[in-house]
């Protein structure tokens, strides 16, 4: 599948590094958890979408037959499975482009998230919420105080690569950062959670 570039350097470097004037916050509940999601925009394809009336993407066996396929590169038909085409051409418009001989993909992820941040009260509940964003991109939970075995708390999301802030929700002080994604690959469930973070954006 061809991604975003930086999507690689946000999940290979220090995540809080790739926070900055031109990622937006979007506040989502996915996995059941409220988080607020740090995402780079498209702006290119987003303004695509727009164009064509294409909003999210929520199917995974859309999603799966897609990530088979090279960016902007006619295939020949003969060369893709008929399972496959029948996925194909049921897609809304703006997803591929079809001529009489070829198909070609025009869609990427519209955004790329760049971290998960989860508040709680209490750092378990806090860590546990956080985890549940490890496959997708760094994560971070903020809480008000450390409990007085902060060391062993900070060890312990370490362990995790859970990423620690403690303070204010406006103004938090990050004392562990989050984690980079080990050997980060794109993945359907990855792809399927940039265009639920899009959809959340969308309705913003």
């Amino acid at each position: 599948m061809t991604y975003p570039a930086h999507a690689a350097a946000a999940m290979s470097g220090a995540a809080s590094a790739m926070v900055d004037k031109e990622t937006s916050e979007t506040k989502a509940r996915l996995f059941g958890i409220s988080a607020t999601i740090v995402h780079r925009t498209d702006h290119a394809e987003h303004g695509r979408r727009r164009g064509e009336g294409l909003g999210h993407l929520d199917s995974m066996e859309l999603l799966d037959v897609l990530m088979e396929l090279p960016l902007r590169e006619a295939l020949p038909l003969s060369s893709i499975d008929p399972s496959s085409l029948r996925v194909l051409r049921r897609a809304p418009a703006g997803v591929v482009e079809f001529t009489g001989r070829s198909v070609t993909r025009l869609v990427v992820p519209a955004v790329t998230p760049l971290l998960a941040v989860v508040h709680a009260v209490h750092w378990r509940d806090g860590l546990e919420r956080a985890s549940a964003f490890a496959a997708h991109c760094p994560r971070m939970f903020v809480t008000r105080e450390l409990p007085e075995n902060a060391d062993e708390v900070l060890a312990e999301a370490s362990w995790y690569g859970v990423g620690v802030a403690v303070g204010p929700r406006a103004a938090p002080t990050v004392v562990l950062e989050p984690e980079p994604l080990s050997e980060w690959r794109p993945s359907v469930a990855w792809w399927r959670f940039c265009e639920r973070v899009y959809r959340h954006a969308l309705d913003r």
